[in-house]
């Protein structure tokens, strides 16, 4: 789904289930359910709190999975609709590796890739899957530079990965597909290497041109 970063869609936040402190405070508790713009955690009191998450930064919180401990930082009281501001993991709930799929891997990859106006189009993506699993999801960001009146402009993409083996021209090739959560856009990366994707079009080809269409692994 592509939106703003922004933006935050009313229509997708929760309200308040159990009663807190108003202004700026944080809450500490386990991750029950989330969505793309929304997160519901229990906290130490046994109560159910959600929030509004479309504006928060997540850096400290990637890949996050129902079980995990986390704390919330944000604005709202009792009456209102509480807005995340950040969210920061603080434990990762065990994973059963017994079935064989390994440990659980969050990485992210960025680039500066061309732009049909303008400087280019910064990619930051976050895969988070199993070591074993080609299944797994995913965050795009994508922010144009000097898009609007020289000021960046930012979307976010979150869905689910999926891993494809062949393309036109090698049959042997690891292909990431990213789909969004909407199933209207889709991302699809050669993988060259454990560090290095390239983003092919919607044919599998790479791109016929010397311009850079590259993510390079950061973490």
């Amino acid at each position: 789904m592509k939106r703003k970063v922004n933006t935050l869609p009313a229509a997708l936040l929760l309200t308040l289930t159990a009663c807190s402190a108003s202004g700026d405070t944080s809450s500490k508790g386990v991750v029950v359910d989330a969505t793309m713009n929304t997160l519901t955690i229990v906290n130490e009191k046994g109560d159910t709190l959600s929030f509004g998450t479309a504006e928060a930064d997540r850096s400290q919180a990637n890949g996050l999975l129902i079980g995990d401990t986390i704390e919330v930082f944000y604005k709202g009281n009792s009456t209102q609709t509480l807005l995340a501001d950040s969210l920061v993991l603080r434990s990762r709930k065990p994973i059963d590796t017994s079935d064989g799929l390994g440990a659980y891997l969050v990485r992210t990859y960025e680039g500066l890739l061309p732009a049909a106006d303008g400087p280019g189009i910064r990619y930051t993506l976050t895969v988070n899957s199993r070591e074993h699993s080609g299944d797994g999801t995913f965050s795009l960001i994508m922010t144009y530079l000097e898009a609007e009146n020289g000021e960046d402009r930012s979307f976010t993409y979150e869905g689910k990965r999926l891993t494809l083996r062949g393309t036109p021209d090698n049959n042997d090739a690891t292909v990431w597909q990213f789909i969004a959560d909407d199933g209207k856009d889709t991302f699809s990366f050669l993988v060259e290497s454990d560090t290095t994707l390239t983003l092919l079009n919607d044919q599998f080809q790479r791109n016929d041109s010397k311009l850079n269409y590259t993510l390079v692994r950061t973490n």
